[in-house]
């Protein structure tokens, strides 16, 4: 009876230690980051105004998407990214290797590394792009910081 006890009280124990320690040694994340739908805000910038992962794929260059990053701390920071397409890339802009390396055939662009207080990054689909599973990489001073999937589906077509 007494080892019931015993026991009962050390895994009552064993859960709290668990539960405290989970919050006590959890990493704080020391960004704001927001990954979705962009447009111009009032004072001209790019802002997220959708956060998800569902992306159309429109070929209209008012129909952006992207990423916020800012430190909650106003430090600056190092950051790259790496954008993964479901397959190659066909039509990449001319001059695109002023701002991006070009990586896995066209699978793949890595941004140059910028040293930023934040940065507000949109992109456009060209009717050439591909449709399907997208990852995209963030790296803040050297390190992965934020992974994201997101699936960039066909314009929905609609019969009048």
């Amino acid at each position: 009876m007494i080892n019931r006890i015993l026991m009962a009280r050390v895994g009552a124990f064993a859960i709290v230690l668990v539960l405290a320690g989970t919050s006590v040694f959890a990493k704080k994340d020391a960004y704001r980051f927001k990954f979705g739908l962009i447009s111009p805000n009032s004072q001209g910038s790019a802002e997220v105004y959708l956060e998800t992962k569902e992306i159309e794929k429109h070929a209209d260059l008012a129909y952006a998407h992207g990423f916020s990053i800012k430190r909650k701390d106003g430090a600056q920071f190092f950051l790259y990214y790496v954008v993964r397409f479901p397959e190659p890339m066909k039509n990449l802009p001319e001059g695109i290797e002023q701002y991006y390396t070009v990586l896995e055939g066209g699978k793949a662009l890595q941004s140059k590394e910028e040293l930023v207080w934040e940065l507000n990054r949109s992109f456009v689909f060209d009717k050439s792009d591909p449709v399907g599973l997208y990852e995209m990489e963030i790296y803040t001073d050297g390190e992965l910081y934020r992974k994201i999937e997101y699936n960039v589906a066909p314009v929905p077509e609609f019969d009048f």
